[in-house]
């Protein structure tokens, strides 16, 4: 009984004494852009037509023309053959051939997905707070990036796939809307992988530290069960 009442006591003070979760407020983050991209939908269009002029008087977009768009092509075509659709490329555009006619694709400098980079590169400012170790850090960043590449390539191919398919309207609605949506849905399931399997805590330098000034680590809940279970045979034994 006294074994029991301890690990109670213990279970109280560690629930009691942990702090929040350094990746908690990444989470906060996601859920506000996702919020505030809801209510303010209608107009990401316009907002994004802003940011065009910006990227154009900075002198940006034609690293993305000669660049990211020749490759997101390829790419995308190769992609789109994989289910069976006929396809032929040009520099910026992609031709979809069905029946004795062919559906123009055509790959915007605009469309490459260089919003999501941004909106990414926001929540690295949070979501990497906390005493990780570097190594994790930088494996979760080239995660991040390749991920939210992969993503907007899944995501052109899906608007092309429903021009082929359903014809102009869908894929309009889903390119002009749904994307948003489906680049949230992406940072927060990252992010929640990130904090529950990726990153890892960093091991203090120096071993002579008191324990408790050492940084509080994620306890498992079976690891946690395993230990109490070894005490209470230990206590059985001993009574």
């Amino acid at each position: 009984m006294e074994v029991k009442r301890t690990m109670i006591e213990e279970q109280t003070l560690l629930a009691a004494e942990r702090p929040d979760e350094p990746g908690r407020p990444v989470y906060q983050l996601v859920l506000i852009l996702a919020s505030v991209a809801l209510l303010i939908l209608p107009f990401i269009t316009t907002f994004n037509e802003f940011l065009t002029r910006v990227v154009i008087n900075l002198g940006l977009q034609g690293i993305l023309e000669d660049w990211a768009v020749p490759i997101m092509v390829r790419l995308i075509a190769g992609l789109l053959q994989i289910f069976g659709v006929s396809v032929s490329i040009g520099s910026t555009s992609i031709y979809l051939v069905k029946g004795t006619g062919f559906i123009p694709i055509y790959i915007s400098w605009n469309c490459v997905g260089w919003q999501s980079f941004i909106l990414f590169v926001l929540t690295l400012v949070t979501g990497l707070q906390g005493p990780y170790s570097r190594r994790s850090k930088i494996e979760a960043v080239i995660l991040g990036i390749l991920g939210t590449f992969l993503v907007n390539l899944i995501r052109i191919s899906a608007v092309a796939l429903l021009a082929f398919h359903f014809g102009r309207l869908p894929a309009i609605l889903v390119h002009d809307y749904g994307g948003t949506i489906f680049i949230l849905v992406w940072l927060f399931s990252y992010w929640y992988f990130c904090h529950e399997f990726f990153l890892e805590y960093e091991e203090p330098e120096d071993q002579d530290l008191e324990e408790t000034e050492r940084p509080l680590r994620k306890v498992r809940p079976e690891a946690f069960t395993k230990r109490w279970r070894r005490r209470l045979k230990r206590g059985d034994k001993d009574q």
